[in-house]
């Protein structure tokens, strides 16, 4: 097939982060202004147009690099805008997008619930996060510092317009490409990663990354037990024939069922530890703690008691531990004699 850029565009995509990755594939690494640095997010040639998977953190630099790229090697314009989950560098821009190109947005109802509640919109919200972040360990204080901006600040963005839903087994033809839409949970409630079986090529976002592990935890809002989702997901992913990992950090990669046994591998370990040290009477901020040290900031603090507390249920549901509600708070005790808890992604 003949999906390359014409010969003016591939000149052009040099002045940008920019590069073709498979043949009528573009890869778009914009900066983030939190956490980690990068993001990337990919365009496929779309009859005259591009269809855009994922959309870039809102800040300045990616806005004006945002500005070049469609006054230039990408002015024919953007024909659909896919958002695979609602964490910001993959959102972010997409109300923004959605506004300077006119491209419809393609997004799970899931997703967009909870982006709403992550910018914690009225007192309800405020008071369940607070109660939620409590009840697990955190302090009051810390509590009320995450919702009264932490949140915001970090986790938000602007709510996109209207959007059409992908289905999972739905076949989407983008170009020369037909790509299965595959929903899986785990890292986000209802994350989209796009399966093209002819070129064994798969789209992430974050759901397998090569060098980092995705984050995997529970929060106020969206998926309430996400580890066993996470393993489903890996499941998934090992059983398709994979060539081409195109992932939301980091460079293309090419050893996707190797990577989800590695993110398995890497969770049955990490069950292993919080097991060992769990001590009578902790809760998932303590555990937390323990585990990851003390956070200078509240916001890192947050992100390990999600963390610890989908370990911590995955644990309870195999007999490993139990909780009891003391005071408020959810304690979490050892199972004395219980084997190692074991993880297994096997076809």
């Amino acid at each position: 097939m003949n999906t390359s850029p014409a010969a003016p565009i591939i000149d052009l995509l040099a002045e940008l982060p920019l590069k073709e990755v498979l043949p009528g594939i573009l890869m778009f690494t914009l900066p983030v202004d939190y956490g980690i640095d990068h993001v990337n997010i990919y365009l496929i040639r779309d009859g005259e147009g591009w269809c855009l998977f994922d959309t870039g953190a809102d800040c300045e630099a990616a806005r004006a690099l945002w500005l070049r790229a469609l006054a230039g090697p990408l002015a024919a314009g953007l024909t659909r805008i896919i958002v695979s989950h609602h964490h910001p560098d993959h959102l972010g821009l997409a109300a923004w997008l959605a506004q300077v190109t006119g491209a419809p947005i393609l997004m799970r109802p899931e997703e967009r619930e909870v982006a709403r509640a992550t910018s914690v919109p009225d007192e309800a919200g405020r008071r369940h996060c607070v109660e939620f972040m409590c009840r697990h360990g955190l302090s009051p204080s810390d509590a009320h510092e995450i919702v009264s901006g932490v949140l915001q600040e970090n986790l938000a963005c602007d709510e996109p317009p209207p959007s059409t839903s992908l289905e999972d087994g739905q076949c989407l033809e983008i170009g020369d490409y037909r790509f299965d839409v595959l929903v899986l949970g785990g890292h986000s409630i209802a994350q989209i990663c796009l399966y093209e079986p002819d070129f064994k090529l798969l789209l992430t976002g974050d759901q397998l990354l090569e060098r980092i592990t995705p984050n995997v935890g529970v929060w106020p809002y969206g998926e309430t037990n996400p580890l066993p989702r996470y393993i489903d997901s890996l499941r998934v992913i090992a059983g398709l024939p994979i060539e081409h990992v195109l992932p939301a950090h980091h460079r293309v990669y090419h050893a996707g069922e190797k990577r989800a046994h590695g993110l398995a591998a890497h969770h049955q370990r990490a069950l292993r530890r919080f097991k060992a040290g769990l001590r009578e009477g902790m809760s998932a901020a303590d555990l937390g703690e323990a585990n990851y040290g003390k956070q200078s900031e509240t916001l890192h603090g947050f992100l390990a008691m999600g963390e610890t507390l989908a370990h911590l249920l995955w644990l309870e549901a195999d007999g490993h531990v139990t909780s009891r509600v003391d005071t408020g708070v959810v304690r979490w005790s050892p199972v004395q004699g219980s084997t190692e808890p074991m993880v297994q992604i096997l076809i």
